[in-house]
């Protein structure tokens, strides 16, 4: 009987090398040749699943953002309370890149924003990834808003995108070397405390 194929599995095999490709030499260097030969398949066989690079690319992204997702939902899950502030402070320390695994998904996301600028499809498919985060975010700081966490005059999606932004540029100078991950770290944890006001003082306590 010929053997039977799992096509998830495969599928994962193929982010796998194209993840690996990625953070060797940068996202713009891969192709479907490379990462057909890193995962172990033939062109011919990469190319049942993916017709065109970008196909690999915007299904790469969308599997890695799943990954991400399962893991930061399972330690929010975790949490002994289950506070928006504790939330945040969760989903920004999972946004940072403070592991080599984190560095290396940064930098990737880096590359794919860049190729996006120039391509109408990717563009079209970070935008929506970003209003994903931005909704989640926005509906953590309506509910502290709610319960008072935060200051009656702000706008949650106002400062759900300025938390993205906060993240993003710590991010991006970690990368340039203005500064540690742990300093990175320590700001934007700042920020959230900052904006949830006295709350933020018994973090520093605890820290």
């Amino acid at each position: 009987m010929p053997k039977q194929v799992d096509h998830e599995e495969r599928r994962a095999a193929i982010v796998s090398a194209l993840w690996k490709l990625a953070g060797e030499r940068g996202l713009d260097r891969v192709s479907l040749r490379e990462t057909a030969r890193e995962a172990g398949m033939s062109l011919g066989q990469l190319q049942h699943y993916f017709g065109t690079r970008e196909d690999m690319l915007v299904f790469a992204m969308d599997f890695i953002s799943q990954k991400v997702t399962e893991r930061v939902t399972e330690r929010v899950m975790a949490l002994e309370e289950r506070t928006p502030h504790e939330v945040l402070r969760m989903c920004v320390a999972e946004m940072l890149p403070l592991d080599d695994h984190k560095r290396q998904g940064s930098r990737i996301n880096i590359s794919f924003y860049v190729e996006a600028l120039d391509n109408e499809r990717l563009l079209a498919h970070s935008r929506a990834g970003a209003h994903k985060l931005l909704d989640f975010f926005e509906q953590q700081l309506s509910s502290a808003l709610e319960r008072r966490e935060i200051p009656a005059d702000r706008d949650p999606r106002r400062e759900g995108m300025l938390i993205m932004s906060v993240v993003d540029g710590l991010t991006s100078y970690y990368h340039l070397g203005l500064h540690t991950a742990e300093e990175a770290l320590a700001m934007a944890m700042r920020h959230l405390d900052t904006l949830f006001g006295a709350s933020g003082a018994a973090h520093e306590t605890k820290r």
